[in-house]
Parts: structure tokens; C-alpha cells; sequence
């Protein structure tokens, strides 16, 4: 099985707009402390979890990074700010990357992320296996695919996926939407990515079974993407917030 997990988004290292950031989407729901988050001395997260899924809002404290993966903390130091990769996790991993070659989508080797703590007197090492693709063309955005070591590793996150917008029967993204004005070069980069995807008009959308990733043109500038958030509660209904150029909606 393969769904969306998570959404690595670029931001400033300015601690009060990310308080600025709770007060607005706290009343939609959305519970979000700004200092919880994996981090060293050279970058810093802040996770915003939605279900089983979360936004992973990152910034650099140092240009070195300090750890975060070295493609990623140049594009930040280039000034980079948005969204930066849509993450899939899987329990097929290997299986995923041959396929991507096969069709011609250069992927990186299965990697850990690991980096040093506590003074760097410690070293982090995340378990699980991630894999990346080249950027889409003509944007800054990476499809990434990521396998748990164990099914057992899963249930122990979860103890660590708080605070949660579930505890206010908000269940999960179902959907996330790029959206853009993509040359023909993207399509048939996206239509390799992708060769079961639907087609419905201007929209792609590859079906997982519990999560969908589409691509629909846009006649805006630049990339945008929306997180369409599955919920009970009706008083939510209608509701958005953004985070760069990051729309979470219901």
C-alpha cells in the first residue's frame, strides 16, 4: 500500500509568525505547538499533524544545515521558501524504485536520514528508508517515497503524533493538488511518475486507494498545492488556512 505521510514546506526562521501561524489555525481545529519538532543546531522542524499525516515545516538555523539533507538546505540557502516535497509512505520501497527507472525517472539510492544532536555528541537515525526523484521540471518540487523498517515502528510513531487534529474529528489529508502552469516537459515527467493516473479534464490524479495525488494546470504563476482535509465535524466546513504556498482546506 502507498498514501501521502507528509509535506516538507520551506519557511523563515521567525518564531512569531509560526505563533502568529497557531492562533489562526488552533479555532479551525488544528492544535500546533511551533517548538515540537526533530532538530539540531542547524535546522529546525515544526510539525502540524493532521491524522497520520503532517505538514513538516522546516528552517535553517545555520547555512551548513547542520544534518538536513544537502540538496534541500542549498535550495533553502538559495532562498527557496513552499513546499518542497510530497512524501509517500509505502511497504514496497525497492519495488517502487526499479519501477521509476524503468520508466526513465532518475531516483536516488535508498537513503536513511541521520544526523548528531545533544552537542554532537549523538547521532539520530530515523527508522525508515526514503528515496527521492528529481524535481518536476521546471519547479522546485520532489515526489519522495519512504518504507518503515517495521510495521511495529508505525504504532511507536504514533505515541509521538501530537498534538493532533484528530482529537477534533479531523481525520486525515485525502487529497493533495499541485497545481501549475506545466510545460509539456512536466506532463510527460508526471505522466512517467505516474502512467495509471486518470486523466479528467486538466487534472492527473493517481489513486492510492485511501489517498489521492493529482496535477491540474493553473493559470496562476508558479506552484501551488491543496490539501483537501477529510472531517465529521461540520463546523469546520468551509474552513482553509495556508502556509506559503500551502492551502489546507476541508
Amino acid at each position: 500500500m502507498t498514501r501521502l505521510d507528509h509535506f516538507v514546506v520551506n519557511i523563515d526562521n521567525d518564531l512569531e509568525k509560526l505563533k502568529r501561524l497557531k492562533k489562526q489555525i488552533e479555532p479551525l481545529g488544528y492544535p500546533f505547538e511551533p517548538t515540537w519538532g526533530k532538530g539540531t543546531k542547524g535546522f529546525k522542524v515544526a510539525n502540524l499533524w493532521i491524522g497520520l499525516q503532517y505538514l513538516e515545516m522546516v528552517w535553517l538555523k545555520k547555512k551548513d544545515g547542520g544534518g538536513w539533507r544537502a540538496e534541500w538546505v542549498k535550495k533553502y540557502n538559495n532562498g527557496h521558501r513552499g513546499i518542497n516535497a510530497i512524501y509517500l509512505m509505502t511497504d514496497n520501497l525497492d519495488e517502487i524504485r526499479e519501477e521509476l527507472k524503468s520508466r526513465g525517472i532518475p531516483v536516488s539510492e535508498p537513503e536513511r536520514i541521520s544526523f548528531r544532536w545533544f552537542f554532537g555528541l549523538l547521532q539520530k537515525t530515523m527508522p525508515w528508508r526514503s528515496i527521492f526523484t528529481d524535481p518536476i521540471p521546471g519547479t522546485n518540487l520532489q515526489i519522495c517515497y519512504g518504507e518503515m523498517d517495521s510495521p511495529d515502528f508505525m504504532e511507536k510513531m504514533k505515541t509521538y503524533m501530537v498534538p493532533n487534529a484528530s482529537v477534533n474529528g479531523i481525520e486525515g489529508v485525502k487529497e493533495a493538488i499541485v497545481k501549475g502552469s506545466f510545460s509539456e516537459e512536466a506532463w510527460i515527467y508526471i505522466r512517467k511518475l505516474y502512467p495509471n493516473a486518470k486523466a479528467n479534464g486538466s487534472r492527473l490524479t493517481y489513486d492510492m486507494g485511501t489517498t489521492l495525488l493529482s496535477f491540474e494546470t493553473s493559470d496562476k504563476l508558479g506552484l501551488n498545492v491543496e490539501l483537501k482535509v477529510v472531517t465529521a465535524n461540520e463546523i469546520y466546513l468551509g474552513k482553509s488556512f495556508e502556509v506559503e504556498n500551502l492551502k489546507i482546506s476541508f
